[in-house]
């Protein structure tokens, strides 16, 4: 069969509320590339276009679809991306009518009933989307019945309805590596302007399967059991993107990355055999760290690793199931900075049970640290997480524009805080870290290195979320 992929056309405003998205970076979207690797290695035709990285209009996205003339297309979204997914599909059914439309991604998987309440989809895959997309091309082609594959949400007499869930896959090596020949350009990827160090990077996902029990996430993808990666799989896909296509720099994007050192060590064993080494960056917890991991991770080339602290209140991170001291987070952080590790602190506002003494906690608690930088984002309970079902016993919760689930807009606020004070202490809390003499110095020199001027027009351009009034009632 012809098979054609779309990311859908979201804006970096859409993205992020504002104009902080030009220093938002931008990343592959390893779902829909991993998937067209999967389907062509099942014998199908497979095209894949990421319109919003090439910031493409619903219209030219949906032309481009069906210039490949396809039998079938996915297209991947998140929550946030779901009205462009709609919006997408209401598009194809002009462009290329009798093709088969299949919603994938974070969304359908999450809220796979509500995802298809309309009739804009034929049907939705729910979870890893590689065998079961797989199975379910094959039942198309020999016209057979979809409802016998298991990981899918159908609609049968106008209403949807699930099939038996889908195993998770235990041996990723048996997965082909993402359709990196498909992308076309690397350079319209890069992580945030002062998250790397050479051009171009790739990120690079070396397991599945988050063992948190934090109540904010949703793991409706990739579920609880962690699940990683061969080193030497890994390894092949690094000398993969550094011989074929030039890339000089890896973000590990993991939830987890240091989860199992083992398999951390024979990685790098294997890469140093193959004469193989570089910049590197990484998302971590701070309870699956010591200074001596640390210090082995830093002569790999680790330099700059992020932390999930979440909170400044002891209380906040209990109740959210976070299950990490500030005591072991201001430790690990001092060892990075002893070690010349640059690190960044991902912080929210707005969890349940939160107060303005609890955020101006958290406030100086991410300035008490010696942080490199800090994303800040207002919690947003998620479809699919236990504060989503369990939000109006802690706040009230606004779903009626998915597309303001994105992190930076309030659309859960909790009792006894409204919406306008959650903006305010949200850029407040940016202000106070990044207006300090330290940071602007420290950005001021950064300016001067390889990327410098990238770095420079990204920040310039994100500057006003800074300054800009609030616009959100209270």
């Amino acid at each position: 069969m012809r098979v054609f992929f779309i990311y859908p056309p979201i804006t970096d405003r859409e993205r992020y509320s504002s104009d902080i998205g030009a220093a938002g970076g931008r990343q592959i979207p390893l779902g829909v590339f991993s998937m067209a690797a999967a389907t062509r290695a099942a014998g199908h035709e497979v095209g894949v276009l990421d319109a919003a990285a090439r910031e493409l209009s619903t219209r030219q996205s949906a032309q481009r679809a069906a210039e490949f003339k396809p039998d079938v297309v996915g297209i991947s979204a998140a929550t946030l991306a779901f009205n462009r997914a709609r919006e997408l599909a209401i598009a194809l059914r002009k462009a290329a009518p009798g093709t088969v439309l299949v919603l994938g991604g974070p969304h359908v998987s999450a809220a796979p009933e509500e995802a298809l309440a309309e009739p804009l989809f034929d049907f939705g895959v729910v979870g890893e989307g590689e065998a079961t997309f797989a199975e379910a091309l094959s039942v198309l082609a020999a016209g057979g019945d979809l409802s016998e594959v298991a990981g899918l949400v159908l609609r049968k007499n106008g209403k949807p309805f699930r099939t038996p869930a889908r195993p998770p896959i235990m041996d990723l090596d048996e997965l082909p590596f993402p359709a990196y020949d498909m992308l076309g350009d690397f350079s319209l990827y890069n992580p945030p302007p002062c998250n790397y160090k050479k051009k171009p990077v790739a990120n690079v996902i070396t397991s599945r399967g988050c063992p948190g029990r934090c109540t904010f996430c949703d793991r409706s993808v990739f579920g609880r059991r962690f699940r990683p990666r061969s080193a030497l799989s890994i390894a092949r896909e690094i000398e993969l993107l550094f011989s074929s296509y030039g890339v000089r720099e890896i973000a590990f994007v993991d939830d987890t990355f240091t989860l199992g050192r083992d398999r951390i060590y024979r990685l790098f064993e294997i890469l140093e055999g193959r004469g193989i080494s570089f910049p590197w960056t990484c998302m971590s917890r701070v309870n699956t760290v010591d200074r001596e991991f640390l210090r082995f991770m830093r002569d790999k080339g680790l330099w700059h690793v992020s932390f999930g602290i979440e909170s400044g209140d002891q209380e906040i991170l209990k109740k959210i199931g976070k299950k990490i001291s500030l005591e072991k987070a201001r430790q690990v952080v001092a060892w990075c900075r002893e070690l010349k590790i640059e690190t960044k602190g991902f912080f929210m506002l707005g969890h349940p049970g939160e107060t303005e003494e609890s955020m101006e906690k958290t406030v100086r608690e991410a300035l008490s640290m010696d942080l490199s930088d800090v994303v800040v984002t207002i919690n947003t309970p998620l479809p699919g997480s236990e504060q989503f079902k369990n939000a109006r016993l802690y706040g009230t919760l606004d779903g009626s524009d998915l597309a303001r689930f994105n992190m930076w807009a309030p659309v859960f606020v909790p009792y006894g805080l409204t919406a306008a004070r959650l903006v305010d202490k949200h850029r407040e809390f940016y202000r106070r870290f990044y207006l300090r003499p330290r940071i602007v110095g420290r950005y001021l020199a950064s300016f001067f290195s390889v990327t410098g001027l990238d770095r420079a027009r990204a920040l310039i351009a994100a500057s006003p979320f800074l300054f800009r009034r609030n616009k959100v009632k209270s």
